[in-house]
């Protein structure tokens, strides 16, 4: 993976781990929001708020 890539990756994970935090959510079942992949991340923010259909952080 380039480092571009991760980067990119990375970026958008903090973002949704930040929207999560506002949202009061601070772990899923027994993981850290960090310990999650994005794909889990995206996931996560889908249930918690089913309005917003398309992420664009």
């Amino acid at each position: 993976m380039s480092e571009q890539t991760y980067s990119e990756i990375q970026r958008k994970k903090n973002s949704i781990i930040d929207s999560l935090i506002h949202l009061g959510i601070y772990k899923k079942g027994n993981k850290q929001l960090y310990k999650l992949t994005l794909h889990e991340l995206e996931t996560e923010y889908h249930i918690v708020n089913p309005a917003i259909q398309d992420i664009s952080f």
